[in-house]
């Protein structure tokens, strides 16, 4: 896909990084999320297998543009293929797209939710980290998807998803999709 991004901070080009911004609900006050982009060469070096796996997950560990996150999306849209080349096989692609468990709808990584536009069923995943909130969902019937990545906002929800999710995602559909 030739994205650029990964989990090791150390090995990005810090320049091409963002500031981000925490709410602090008990001071109203938005703070720099310095620890955002630590290294995290002690966590690695004190791991132990099977009880500090966080430090290796993607909550709030990938660092990735909103560009490239759309490349990724639009090859889970496409059942695993972009531009022509097939990376994942269809079966395993839709696999990862199959909830597992009906209480969260998540299958390997990939959600399906019908609560962000009436009558339309989407496969994603939200992110939140350090003050960034991402979101990308998409339709792989109708071919179309959604990548939104904010900062500095006080976030509210309701059944599980961001407010700012539902309000963007519906609005980008309503002016560009529909």
């Amino acid at each position: 896909l030739g994205l650029y991004g990964g989990y090791c901070v150390d090995s990005l080009d810090s320049t091409r990084f963002v500031k981000l911004y925490e709410y602090n609900s008990k001071t109203s006050e938005f703070t720099n999320a310095t620890a955002a982009y630590a290294p995290r060469r002690t966590e690695i070096k004190n791991y132990v297998m099977g009880y500090s796996t966080p430090i290796f997950s993607p909550t709030g560990g990938m660092k990735i543009s909103a560009t490239d996150l759309a490349k990724y999306m639009m090859m889970h849209m496409n059942y695993g293929q972009s531009d022509g080349v097939r990376l994942i096989s269809k079966k395993h692609s839709k696999l990862m797209q199959t909830a597992i468990t009906p209480d969260e709808g998540y299958g390997l990584a990939i959600r399906s939710a019908d609560n962000f536009i009436p009558n339309v069923k989407l496969k994603g995943h939200t992110g939140s980290a350090y003050g960034l909130y991402s979101t990308m969902f998409f339709n792989p019937k109708e071919k179309f998807g959604f990548v939104i990545i904010t900062n500095g906002i006080n976030p509210t929800y309701t059944d599980g998803f961001p407010d700012f999710s539902r309000d963007a995602i519906n609005s980008l559909y309503q002016n560009f999709v529909k």
